[in-house]
C-alpha cells in the first residue's frame, strides 16, 4: 500500500494501490493544519446551506464533490464570520447566505466538538462583501411572518372564548406582522438597499 501527498502537506490520500485491479474506492482527504506561512490561504466554494434563525450554515469547497461528500468535508460557517461593513450610523449588517452562492474564505480548524473546520473572512467569490440582503428578502421574510400570523390566529380562535377578545388579538397579532415588515423594509433603506430588489 503505497501513500501519496497532493500538492501540500494539506492533503494526504491513503488506501490507494498502483498495481492491482481493484474497485474504484473513495479517496480521502485528511485535512491537517499547520502553522506555516499558507494558514492564510483563501479558499472558494459554494453554500450548501445556510438558517437565518441559527445563523449559521455549511460550504462545499470546490474540489469536493456536491453528492457524496462527509460532513467532515464540509467548513462550517457563522454569520459573525462573514466580513461586513457599518453603515454611516455605525450599524452593522449580517447578510445571509444562499444556497449554491459562490464564495471565497479563510480557514481554520474546527473547535473540540465540532466536525467540520470553520470558515472566517468570508466573501463572494470575487472578494467583494456579500450583500446584506439577498435578492428577494423582503419577500420571503414577508411571506415567514405571514405564516407565522396564520398560526397565531388558528392558535387564538383555538383558544379564545369571547369574540371581543380573539377579535383584540387577532387585529393586535396583525399589527405586529406589519411592524415587523415595515422595521425590515427600513432596515434595508439604511444598509441602502432597495426593498423591491
Amino acid at each position: 500500500m503505497n501513500n501519496f501527498l497532493i500538492g501540500s502537506s494539506k492533503f494526504a490520500v491513503s488506501s490507494l494501490r498502483s498495481n492491482l485491479a481493484a474497485p474504484a474506492t473513495r479517496l480521502v482527504a485528511a485535512r491537517c493544519f499547520s502553522s506555516g506561512d499558507d494558514d492564510n490561504e483563501v479558499k472558494t466554494g459554494i453554500i450548501k446551506y445556510f438558517s437565518y434563525k441559527t445563523q449559521f450554515g455549511f460550504i462545499i469547497p470546490d474540489g469536493v464533490d456536491k453528492k457524496t461528500h462527509s460532513d467532515s468535508d464540509l467548513f462550517f460557517i457563522h454569520r459573525n464570520d462573514i466580513k461586513t461593513e457599518e453603515n454611516a450610523n455605525g450599524e452593522k449588517f449580517y447578510p445571509g447566505l444562499k444556497r449554491n452562492l459562490r464564495v471565497a474564505f479563510k480557514v481554520s480548524p474546527a473547535d473540540d466538538n465540532g466536525k467540520s473546520a470553520k470558515a472566517y473572512e468570508l466573501t463572494m467569490a470575487d472578494g467583494t462583501l456579500v450583500p446584506p440582503f439577498q435578492t428577494g428578502y423582503l419577500e420571503r421574510y414577508s411571506k415567514s411572518q405571514k405564516a407565522q400570523f396564520g398560526d397565531k390566529v388558528f392558535t387564538i380562535m383555538s383558544t379564545c372564548a369571547d369574540q371581543q377578545e380573539m377579535e383584540t388579538k387577532i387585529v393586535s397579532a396583525f399589527d405586529q406582522v406589519k411592524e415587523n415588515i415595515e422595521k425590515q423594509r427600513a432596515k434595508m433603506e439604511r444598509a441602502g438597499v432597495s426593498a423591491d430588489e
